[in-house]
């Protein structure tokens, strides 16, 4: 038998006739990112009702209640047998069905949650859901799908996600600066937290139930070593951003998720790198109103962790902390077009999410455009990218 292969020139790419319609492809595409937003919006109202204890909640499975930590053990396990094929995956909520994510929502136990995330009764939403996991269950057990039922899935997700997309759109970006003269005692604890070597920012989403606290870690230079006039290498700390989880407690079980974003690096007059990094701390307006002490209080203990750290490893390179460890970056020259310009070799001051990272942790933080559901590259609990990034210049 002979598998050809589509053919790829330029950003044209022929697919053989023998392959299947191309209606196949696109149903896949919008399956594929409806599924898993759909895990994304259960798992940030689970986590923001029952903070730690969102992977023991149970429901129908069948004829027995099984919770979302007891089925993804099971499959985890499972996949473990065969765990050189693909990505492992870790996050619980990444383990259930489509079937069992409609379950979850749908069941009279958390109905009441996602309710008001729904423009629809309950029994018309469930319809709709049950409808586009029919046309998923025939994709992914390899039966023949119509056009027809393509255009299906697309108008029920319209119908279905409008308020979910908004949900999470708000979830995943925070601009609004929270202003100077908010008199909400979570703000005035907050704001004025920060050391030498992290500033705190304070954002709201558009819909303001969402609020950053933004640390912004300045990358400390411990070393410079010149190799030419024109290449410099660099020994910088690097700030561990998924053991805050670990290490503070009261922020993994308030928050709902954190990221971070290494700014692009500048050299100055004497060729030294300047750099910083962005640590997104995002919490549901409502949970840190009413927890903002605890959280305030363990905020505290990281900066003083941080300082304690940070001289730690100026005094011995060598060194490595809970939060702070050494990394190397370097700069040099590179002819384009026929001028010369700095580039940078910094990635070793990201911390790409990794599956034994805790479930708050969700990598990079990438801007993307608002279309946040068709559009995302990453979503989060995935090592890898899941298309190409798509610019304003592409739409």
């Amino acid at each position: 038998m002979e598998w050809k292969s589509a053919i790829k020139k330029d950003d044209l790419i022929k697919i053989p006739n023998r392959w299947l319609h191309l209606h196949y492809y696109e149903a896949f595409n919008i399956l594929f990112r409806f599924e898993n937003s759909l895990r994304v919006f259960i798992y940030a109202i689970l986590k923001n009702d029952k903070f730690n204890d969102w992977k023991t909640c149970k429901f129908q499975v069948k004829e027995s209640q099984q919770s979302i930590s007891s089925i993804a053990k099971k499959r985890i396990s499972q996949a473990q047998t065969f765990g050189y094929l693909g990505y492992e995956v870790k996050c619980p909520i990444m383990h259930l069905t489509s079937g069992e994510l409609v379950e979850l929502m749908i069941g009279d136990a958390y109905w009441p949650l996602f309710n008001n995330y729904f423009k629809g009764s309950k029994e018309i939403i469930k319809n709709k859901l049950l409808e586009i996991g029919s046309i998923r269950n025939s994709l992914a057990h390899f039966r023949p799908i119509k056009k027809e039922d393509v255009e299906l899935v697309k108008q029920n997700s319209r119908h279905t996600l409008i308020s979910v997309e908004e949900c999470l759109r708000n979830l995943f970006y925070q601009r609004k600066r929270v202003p100077t003269n908010t008199e909400a005692q979570w703000y005035k604890n907050i704001s004025v937290l920060g050391t030498d070597h992290i500033s705190t920012n304070l954002l709201y989403s558009q819909d303001e139930q969402w609020i950053n606290i933004q640390l912004i870690f300045k990358v400390a230079v411990l070393r410079k070593t010149k190799y030419r006039d024109d290449h410099y290498g660099y020994d910088v700390i690097r700030l561990n951003t998924p053991n805050i989880v670990a290490e503070y407690p009261q922020i993994g079980r308030f928050v709902t998720q954190i990221s971070e974003f290494v700014n692009y690096p500048t050299l100055n007059e004497e060729y030294m790198i300047d750099i910083s990094k962005e640590i997104n701390l995002v919490f549901k307006k409502s949970v840190l109103t009413e927890n903002h002490e605890e959280v305030t209080d363990n905020l505290k203990t990281l900066l003083s962790k941080v300082t304690e750290e940070h001289e730690l490893l100026t005094q011995d390179h060598l060194a490595r902390g809970q939060l702070l460890e050494p990394v190397s970056a370097s700069a040099w020259t590179q002819k384009t077009n026929e001028k010369l310009k700095w580039v940078y070799s910094y990635s070793s001051l990201e911390c790409p999410y990794d599956q034994e990272d805790p479930d708050e942790y969700w990598g990079t933080n990438y801007l993307i455009h608002a279309d946040i559901i068709s559009g995302v590259t990453r979503y989060p609990w995935m090592t890898s990218d899941i298309s190409k990034f798509e610019s304003l210049l592409d739409l």
